[in-house]
Order: structure tokens, then sequence, then C-alpha cells
């Protein structure tokens, strides 16, 4: 009895490792650097500039804000030196040390509003950069499944997804094509003309 059992479970596992063949054979598999295609798409591009913009906007901003803070730091200073001269009168040099003292505690105001500005300019810079780019990969993931359907391809791997550890993901694929040059030369055709 044992015999004629062993034989239909090696039949059916003969059976299923035969069909898993075939339907490997079947598939059609590429990868794409989606991180490639992010990088250069030209829109990418325009994209970066606008933040670069954005970003020198910032820095003018803050050296503006630097600036006043080391000229409030200069002015307290000049007051406390003032405040020293032993040829004032006590009330006059009490009343140049308290407004040299009301500016040391502007300065410290203003150096913590500076830190609270930059921190909160550079927080929205980010999430604005973090939701056009997301858009970008997303209209680039619509064009990856749209031609992967037009090419008959059943998967389409990321070959720039990394691990928690920063490892790829993907790090070989036998037998698949690379599609990422086929999607830059597609996805930039419409891309201005550089002079």
């Amino acid at each position: 009895m044992k015999l004629p059992r062993f034989f239909a479970a090696l039949t059916a596992s003969l059976f299923f490792a035969g069909f898993s063949t075939a339907q490997e054979g079947e598939d059609k598999i590429g990868t794409v650097d989606m991180g490639r295609l992010v990088a250069d798409y030209h829109v990418s591009a325009s994209t970066r500039e606008t933040f670069t913009g954005y970003q020198e906007t910032i820095k003018k901003e803050d050296g503006e804000r630097i600036e006043k803070m080391k000229a409030a730091a200069e002015k307290a200073q000049k007051l406390q030196q003032d405040a020293d001269d032993p040829s004032l009168s006590a009330e006059k040099r009490d009343g140049l040390f308290r407004q040299a003292s009301a500016m040391r505690d502007e300065v410290k105001r203003l150096q913590e509003d500076r830190a609270t500005w930059l921190k909160r300019k550079q927080a929205q810079l980010n999430e604005e950069a973090k939701i056009k780019f997301g858009e970008i990969r997303k209209s680039l993931m619509g064009i990856v499944q749209k031609v992967g359907e037009e090419e008959g391809y059943d998967y389409i791997f990321d070959r720039s997804g990394a691990s928690g550890a920063g490892v790829n993901i993907l790090v070989y694929t036998k037998d698949a094509t690379d599609l990422t040059g086929l999607f830059l030369e597609r996805i930039n055709k419409d891309a201005p003309k550089k002079e």
C-alpha cells in the first residue's frame, strides 16, 4: 500500500515541477533603475533647479538675519565698552549697561528666531520636494506600467530599491532585460533642446 502512495506523490511533484518550469519559461522579465529614471528625467532637472532657487532665497534671507544679529551684537559690545568708561557718571554708566544688556537679550532672541525660522523653512522645502518628486515617481511608474503592458512584460523589477541594510534588493537578474535606457529615451523625447 505504501508503494502506490509514494508513486502518486512522486507523480504529483513531477507534474507541479514541470508546470512551474514551463511557467517560468513563459515569463518576460525586465528591470529598470527607477532612481536613475527620476534623476535623469528632464522634468526632474527643472524641478531641482526650482528647489535650488528656493534654497538660494532661503540662504539670502538667512544671510540678512545673520547680518542683523551681527549688527546688534556689535551695538551691545559698543554699549558695554561705553559703560566701562570711568569718566562717566554712575547713573550714565548704569543706563548704558542696561542698554547693553537689553541689546544682548535682543541678539539672543534674534538667534532663536533665526534657528526656528531656518528649521521651519528647511522642513517646508523638504516636504515640497518630497511631494514633487513623489509625483514625478508616480508618473514614471505609470509609464513603466504602460510600456510593460504594451511590450508584454510579466514583471518589471526596480533595480534601485534598497533594503534596510542599504543593499540593493535586486542584486542579480538572470535573463532579465534592463529597460532603463529605453525608458530614458522615451521620457526625455520631449525635453527642451539644450543650446
